[in-house]
């Protein structure tokens, strides 16, 4: 089975090719380091994007995001990024000062380890100085903590929102029932935009931007279906607390980490094959218009070369 999209390749080559591709740029050893600067940058991260949120003064943004680590994270690991929540939701007034801006510093040291990994998945170097790409980091940081802002002021918002509308126009009941369907239809769309973004953005590439990409929506299916079976995994199978005692819960953080960064870079290396591909289809036209069939060539003027 072909897509237009994708140039030729069938879907089993193209996934064939990129997991080839995967292994042979060791993107395992790069999830694991990966994994390892996430855990690390992912509580600053909470802390920036909390005081970010203080603006908005949304008193429902804490049980929502509770609910959202409730669908993403292993069981397991709950009760640890819960009491991070409530810690922070307590010392809220006190956020915004120095300690908010190590946080974004630290938090910005997770996007440059995934701007390393991205660079070697589209095998291109990092030539970017480091004065314009460490502030470029903190940019996204920023970016990224603003679009799940505005997601969590949609989602948090939104229901009120479609029910004053609903109540307005008198079909109060049938659009909450579409809303109830269409919200997380709508949050995976964002979230394959986002994955678009950081496959966009992250490597030292010029390159044109597609809204959806095919390894970004790849990468999203199968980081949903991945997280589904981790959690399963987790819950039914493996009793990390047995084998690591009071560090399992970190533990199983770094291993969901681990499997979602690898899930990040498989992503992007979908897109460098496709790219590739188009590459080599763009420069076989040039040569069958530069050569066409029937024209005369010189013997041994094989793919360009001069004859000996």
């Amino acid at each position: 089975m072909t897509f237009p999209c994708l140039y030729g390749l069938s879907l089993f080559a193209l996934i064939r090719e990129s997991f080839s591709d995967f292994m042979e740029d060791d993107m395992t050893t790069y999830a694991s380091a990966l994994a390892y600067q996430v855990l690390f940058s992912i509580f600053p991260f909470i802390i920036f994007l909390i005081a970010l949120l203080g603006f908005l003064h949304m008193p429902g943004f804490f049980d929502w995001l509770r609910q959202q680590v409730q669908m993403l994270l292993p069981g397991q690991a709950l009760p640890l990024v819960n009491k991070v929540i409530g810690e922070l939701q307590k010392e809220q007034s006190g956020l915004l000062s120095v300690g908010v801006l190590l946080a974004l510093w630290s938090a910005s040291a997770g996007v440059r380890a995934t701007i390393n990994a991205l660079n070697v998945a589209y095998d291109v170097r990092e030539r970017r100085p480091a004065w314009k790409l460490y502030p470029l980091s903190i940019f996204y940081t920023v970016g990224i903590a603003a679009m799940l802002a505005a997601a969590a002021a949609l989602m948090v918002v939104g229901p009120q929102a479609m029910e004053w509308l609903a109540g307005w126009i008198g079909l109060k009941e049938e659009v909450v029932i579409v809303w109830a369907v269409l919200r997380w239809p709508a949050a995976m769309l964002l979230l394959m935009m986002v994955v678009a973004l950081v496959y966009y953005l992250g490597p030292n590439l010029k390159q044109r931007f597609r809204l959806l990409s095919p390894g970004a929506v790849l990468s999203v299916l199968v980081w949903i279906a991945a997280s589904l079976g981790f959690d399963y995994y987790v819950r039914s199978f493996a009793d990390y607390s047995v084998m690591y005692g009071s560090i399992g819960t970190i533990i199983i953080l770094l291993l969901y980490f681990f499997v979602s960064a690898a899930v990040l870079l498989f992503g992007a290396e979908v897109n460098h094959v496709i790219d590739r591909h188009q590459r080599e289809m763009q420069q076989d036209a040039g040569r069958a218009a530069t050569h066409p069939a029937g024209s005369a060539s010189r013997p041994g003027d094989t793919l360009g070369h001069p004859a000996r």
